[in-house]
């Protein structure tokens, strides 16, 4: 294959991974050589990812800069890199040791690359415009200053591809030099926990992949924090991470690397703090249904096998400072095991995309508006007949309980297909519009008939998927899948007089999956050993009315907590709620209310509150028995 041809066409690799996911492609959009256009852009650009592989035929990864001016054009089709470095590179940036190995660093040395240079893959990124261009070549030599920090490391990149990427899920920083004093922490597995948390906090990382001694190519992965998700991290287990690929370009160079050549160099810079961790190990795609039952909601993903690692503290030659995150950024896919309880789709049925297969169909049927945000939603449950499978699943499907949720997928209805940007509507691009709400209505029990059976949700209109719901009106036909349903928050109420006091502390429609329990909440409150807390906005009175109205004995052991409001003019709906037994308290939840509930030692809490409100409860009550409901599925 002739050198200009290699540019235009596509690897085996990347051909695979097109097979993979059903994309075709023309030519390849990367273009030869470095365009002066391109060049000139790069020499504003504050920082550079830099990949190559070292002795041992691992590849590295690292990330330089923290000024305009790391990289420039020095020649035709040749860049400079300059990079600030206090310290000496061994032990501590494994890309520049790799680079400036066998020269003798105490003393300067200039690194010589005979044979058309040593391979790398670069990428100039300006983290404040979110912009960033891709290059391969090779560097032809390097100088290290020994006794100039600002002179650092200098290298001659000759550069034989070039391409600009989208600034999709790149969040914006402004980024300045700092004079860092690296230390070496760790180089050992499984990593350290300072390590463990710099990649839970991460929302950026750098990775470099290989096409044999062909090209190399660097790039970033952008996410909200902690969208790279630790699989294993032991001694026994070894260490593996896990992350999504989102929506891009569908070029798949990358992910076409990694099918050929599973070598990767992965780096976590840590901008605010200046600490780094450098990863080098082999990567296996995961598509479809494999990627799915791996990491839930994901179509796409990459596992990282970590065969090597260093913890750098200080070791950053720049920080940065978060200025908005990326609109595009999904929230966070959480691993099959992190997810608490069984998967809603309890059969496990998933075509070969990896897309869950329907147990039933729900048919909506009623709208009931409580305020402006929340509505109750009633659905008909009937069996999806359009396969086989999902005939079984629901001749096998078991009624739900109390405290349940169900899990809907309304991609027949959003889904709008693939695009490379939606600047209208960024979140939609990942989303895949499955969605699970509790069961505001009470269970049929244990021998009810599910076909024809009905079923409420009560939720707040938030996002594309409630805002459909809230855009229904009577007479329009909606049938949407049903995946599932799956465990939530099943308050016990015992019968013992002498037993455990429950107490309940919710918030807004936190207070489902006690309205679905309301015969028994009842009871336990006419025994007096049912106390409810449950802190509501002022907009959302309507929903306490509507709930405690249709639960009296509950109302009479209920504090109600009015946020947003003005004690000296009390919101309309307060009166109506005192009438109904219950006592109202214009301010937020407290210590001292939650501590005098029941006896101490002898209650248990039960807490469906968003996280500022459950970590509260947490420290108030420490010790005690606390079970929380969880809104990760």
């Amino acid at each position: 294959m002739s050198a200009e041809s290699a540019h235009t066409t596509w690897h085996p690799g990347e051909e695979t991974m097109h097979r993979l996911l059903r994309v075709v492609h023309g030519d390849n959009p990367t273009i030869p050589g470095l365009p002066v256009s391109y060049g000139a852009w790069m020499a504003e650009s504050p920082l550079l990812a830099l990949g190559t592989v070292d002795g041992h035929d691992r590849v590295w990864t690292t990330v330089l800069g923290g000024a305009a001016g790391v990289v420039r054009p020095v020649a035709a089709g040749v860049l400079g890199v300059r990079a600030r470095s206090r310290e000496p590179l061994m032990g501590f940036d494994p890309v520049l040791e790799a680079l400036f190995a066998g020269q003798d660093l105490r003393d300067g040395g200039i690194a010589r690359h005979p044979g058309g240079g040593k391979l790398v893959g670069g990428l100039a990124i300006d983290l404040e415009t979110r912009s960033r261009v891709k290059i391969s070549g090779r560097v032809l030599g390097g100088a290290l200053a020994a006794t100039d920090p600002r002179a650092g490391v200098q290298l001659a990149v000759a550069v034989e591809e070039t391409l600009g990427n989208c600034p999709k899920y790149l969040n914006r920083k402004s980024i300045r030099s700092h004079d860092s004093s690296p230390t070496l922490v760790s180089d050992r597995l499984p990593l350290v926990p300072d390590a463990i948390d710099l990649i839970g906090r991460s929302d950026l990382f750098a990775l470099s992949s290989r096409h044999g001694t062909v090209s190399m190519d660097t790039n970033v992965r952008g996410g909200a924090p902690g969208f790279v998700r630790i699989l294993t991290n032991s001694e026994a287990e070894g260490v593996t991470l896990v992350y999504p690929e989102y929506s891009g370009n569908r070029l798949f160079q990358t992910l076409g690397n990694l099918q050929a050549d599973p070598a990767v160099g992965v780096t976590f810079p840590d901008v605010e703090t200046g600490a780094v961790l450098y990863l080098s190990g082999r990567a296996d795609v995961v598509v479809g249904a494999d990627a799915a039952a791996l990491l839930p909601h994901s179509k796409l993903a990459v596992r990282v096998h970590v065969e090597a690692a260093r913890f750098v503290r200080d070791g950053l030659p720049f920080r940065g400072t978060l200025l908005d995150p990326s609109p595009y950024n999904p929230p966070v896919h959480r691993l099959a095991h992190e997810i608490d309880g069984p998967p809603a789709c309890s059969l496990g049925t998933t075509d070969p995309d990896g897309k869950p297969l329907a147990v039933a169909t729900a048919t909506l049927l009623r709208r009931s508006t409580i305020t402006p945000t929340i509505s109750r939603y009633t659905f008909r449950l009937g069996p999806e007949t359009s396969t086989a499978p999902s005939r079984a699943a629901f001749a096998e499907l078991k009624p739900w309980r109390a405290g349940q949720h169900v899990t809907l997928d309304f991609s027949a209805h959003l889904d709008r297909g693939w695009s490379h940007m939606r600047d209208h509507d960024p979140r939609s691009l990942n989303d895949d519009h499955i969605r699970s709400f509790t069961i505001s209505s009470r269970p049929g029990g244990r021998s009810a008939v599910l076909d024809g059976a009905e079923f409420d949700i009560t939720v707040r209109e938030q996002g594309p998927v409630t805002a459909f719901l809230g855009r229904w009106r009577p007479g329009r036909s909606v049938d949407v899948a049903v995946l599932g349903f799956g465990d939530g928050d099943e308050i016990e109420f015992g019968t013992d007089p002498a037993g455990e006091d429950v107490v309940v502390v919710a918030a807004g429609v936190g207070i489902t999956p006690l309205m679905a329990q309301a015969r028994s909440a009842s009871a336990a409150a006419s025994g007096r050993r049912l106390k409810l807390f449950w802190s509501v906005r002022a907009d959302d009175l309507p929903l306490a009315i509507d709930v405690l109205g249709a639960l009296h004995e509950v109302a009479a052991v209920t504090d109600v907590f009015v946020t947003r409001t003005a004690d000296a003019e009390p919101e309309p709906g307060i009166a109506e709620l005192r009438e109904l037994g219950a006592r109202v308290h214009t301010r937020r939840i407290e210590p001292a209310d939650v501590r005098s509930a029941g006896t101490a030692g002898r209650r248990r809490f039960h807490v469906c509150a968003p996280p500022g409100l459950t970590r509260s409860v947490l420290e108030w009550v420490g010790g005690e028995h606390v079970r929380c409901a969880t809104f990760t599925y």
